[in-house]
C-alpha cells in the first residue's frame, strides 16, 4: 500500500500538470485534473477536510463538463474564445458563495468532526463557483483562483498537508500565468 505522502505526491503531480495545461488553454488539462482530483479525495478525508473532499468529487464532475464544454466550444478548431463575466452573473455567484458557505459551514459545524467548518466550507464553495467560471472560460476565474489558492495553502499548512500547501502556492502562480495568457487571447478576439 502506498504511504500517505507518496499518495499525496502522485495526486499533486496530476493536479499541477492539469492546472498548467488548462492555463495554457489545452483541453488535456481537464483530463489530468480529473485524475488529480480523484486522487485527492482520500488525502482530504484523512485530514478531516470534508468540504474539500466533496469538492474534489465535484472537480471530477466539473472536469468532465469542462473537457466536454471546451471540446464543444472549440467546434473543430483549436481555439476557445475567452469571455469576460457580466456583472449580473458575478452578483449571482457572490450571493451563492455567501449563502452556500454559510449553509455548508453550519452543516459541517453541526454534523462533522472538522475543526475548520466555515473555512473549509468557504473554500469548497469558492472552488465550485470558480471551476464553473473556468469551464465557461471566463477570464476572471484566474484572479479568484489566486486568492482561493493562497487561502487554501494556509489551511493546508494548518492541517500539516505541506506538499498540498506547496501545490496551492504553485497553482496560485500558475493562475497568474493563466490570467496573462488568457488576457492575450481576449485581446486578440
Amino acid at each position: 500500500m502506498l504511504s500517505a505522502v507518496l499518495f499525496e505526491l502522485i495526486a499533486f503531480s496530476f493536479a499541477i500538470a492539469g492546472v498548467f495545461l488548462t492555463a495554457r488553454g489545452h483541453v488535456a488539462g481537464w483530463i489530468l485534473g480529473i485524475i488529480g482530483s480523484a486522487l485527492y479525495v482520500p488525502v482530504f478525508i484523512e485530514g478531516r477536510l470534508y468540504a474539500e473532499s466533496a469538492l474534489q468529487l465535484f472537480y471530477v464532475l466539473m472536469g468532465i463538463y469542462g473537457w466536454w464544454n471546451w471540446l464543444r466550444m472549440a467546434n473543430g478548431t483549436n481555439t476557445i474564445q475567452v469571455l469576460s463575466i457580466g456583472r449580473i452573473t458575478l452578483l449571482i455567484l457572490f450571493t451563492l458563495l455567501i449563502a452556500g458557505s454559510g449553509f455548508l459551514g453550519f452543516c459541517l459545524d453541526r454534523f462533522s468532526n472538522t475543526d475548520v467548518p466555515f473555512f473549509d466550507a468557504t473554500m469548497g464553495i469558492s472552488g465550485l463557483l470558480i471551476t464553473w467560471m473556468m469551464a465557461r472560460k471566463y477570464i476572471e476565474n484566474w484572479i479568484y483562483w489566486v486568492i482561493v489558492d493562497l487561502a487554501n495553502a494556509g489551511l493546508f499548512i494548518y492541517k500539516s498537508l505541506y506538499l498540498t500547501a506547496f501545490l496551492y502556492i504553485i497553482m496560485a502562480s500558475i493562475a497568474l500565468y493563466g490570467l496573462k495568457t488568457w488576457r492575450k487571447e481576449l485581446a486578440k478576439s
